[in-house]
């Protein structure tokens, strides 16, 4: 079984990021499962590390890597890959990857919501950038959670804690991550955490933190690798996805090939 997970810039712009990521899938991975991790570029230029956390915030640009993520959702099942997963908190191009392609395609945020009701009875993300505030709030509402979920509690730390942290310099993260955890917890009553940006969740893995205050922070890492392998199982046994609907329907491959030269003729 061959996975393709999709980042975006941070992926090879953060030194050690990427490892992370796979070291952390190979504690857990089945021994056949093969798992490859993609940037949006795979490479670690002065630009990626400018735009990192940065372009996110703004939705011109969040659209703009969703057809990126798309075109490599198209390639990774083109290669021969097995499932598709957007390693992404706000799940950038997960609706257009799926119209795309019939390999399985997960979102980080939208497996994280689900997995966290198994474990208790309301979450909340904790993560940076206050500024995906009303898109968080419309995945949630998307996904049917809103009785299931509080308010998105936000850490007192940037990028750039985050990237000292991932050099091993954790006292910043830790310290906004516990002071996050605690105001979740005590003024919304939550009884699940849900690492936001995914290298928080690699850092609160890599520290061994699983409980707050008796409050679960979720492994979204394990349960995005656990419902891919199971969904090629299903794959395999012949279940495909609802093609019904907007967001679900396949557009014939010769209207793809005509979109695209259209839209590439008109760049010209």
């Amino acid at each position: 079984m061959r996975i393709w997970e999709q980042g975006l810039a941070a992926t090879y712009s953060v030194p050690g990021y990427r490892q992370m990521i796979l070291d952390h899938y190979r504690a857990f991975q089945s021994p056949a499962t093969e798992i490859v991790v993609h940037g949006i570029r795979d490479n670690a230029s002065e630009t990626a590390q400018r735009v990192a956390g940065q372009a996110v915030r703004y939705i011109a640009f969040h659209h703009r890597y969703a057809l990126q993520i798309a075109a490599h959702a198209r390639r990774a099942e083109t290669e021969g890959f097995d499932a598709f997963i957007v390693g992404v908190l706000q799940d950038t191009g997960l609706r257009e990857a799926r119209s795309l392609v019939d390999i399985p395609v997960l979102g980080y945020g939208e497996v994280s919501m689900h997995t966290a009701c198994l474990f208790g009875e309301r979450f909340s993300f904790i993560a940076i950038n206050p500024e995906m505030e009303e898109l968080l709030r419309s995945q949630i509402r998307d996904a049917g959670l809103q009785t299931r979920s509080a308010p998105t509690t936000y850490m007192g730390c940037d990028y750039r804690d985050l990237r000292d942290a991932v050099q091993g310099k954790t006292e910043n993260f830790l310290h906004s991550f516990y002071e996050a955890a605690r105001q979740a917890i005590h003024q919304a009553g939550i009884d699940v955490l849900l690492p936001g940006q995914t290298i928080i969740a690699e850092l609160l893995w890599r520290e061994g933190i699983k409980e707050v205050n008796g409050a679960v922070v979720l492994d979204p890492r394990l349960a995005l690798l656990k419902n891919a392998e199971m969904l090629v199982d299903y794959r395999r046994a012949g279940s495909g996805i609802s093609r019904r609907g907007f967001y679900w329907a396949k557009p014939p491959a010769e209207l793809v090939t005509d979109v695209e030269t259209y839209l590439a003729d008109t760049e010209d």
